[in-house]
């Protein structure tokens, strides 16, 4: 509960998953709905989990079942998103499924959406980008450092 009021808080609970703002206008924006689904399970294999992959293999069987459509639009989903190139094939097996590489649309300046591999989008930064990248770290090194030497400098004290 909130201090102020007697209104809740709210906050999610694990499992959670973002959305950036433009994965979910596009979402919005896909005739037929079904596809929209297929979409939203395949990103949230992927990046549900941190990846931009699907890390279990899955089968158009499967994604029906869970998704409550039928085979036939689930297949006819895939190969649009294949064609798009908003989904790429990674890995397939018979049996288990296939791994897809699941990517992100972005818009154009021609007022068209295209997908694109989330390293090359502002909207999207993965785990292992932030702490991998020798650049971010050495500005946060820089950043603490000039924070420390402001401290002893006296620059924001609060005797005034």
């Amino acid at each position: 509960m909130n201090k102020d009021n007697l209104e809740p808080d709210y906050r999610p609970v694990r499992p959670f998953i973002q959305i950036p703002e433009k994965v979910m206008m596009y979402i919005l924006n896909l005739t037929p709905s079904s596809f929209a689904k297929v979409y939203l399970y395949l990103y949230n294999l992927s990046y549900g989990i941190g990846k931009n992959y699907t890390v279990f293999h899955t089968s158009v069987r499967e994604i029906a079942k869970n998704l409550n459509i039928s085979v036939g639009r689930t297949h006819n989903a895939i190969s649009y998103f294949k064609k798009i190139k908003a989904i790429e094939k990674i890995e397939s097996r018979a049996v288990i499924g296939t791994k897809f590489k699941v990517n992100v649309p972005e818009f154009s300046a021609k007022n068209n959406w295209y997908f694109t591999e989330p390293e090359k989008v502002r909207y999207m930064m993965l785990k292992e980008k932030i702490v991998n990248e020798d650049k971010i770290i050495t500005s946060k090194i820089k950043r603490y450092k000039s924070i420390e030497k402001s401290l002893k400098l006296g620059l924001f004290d609060d005797e005034e």
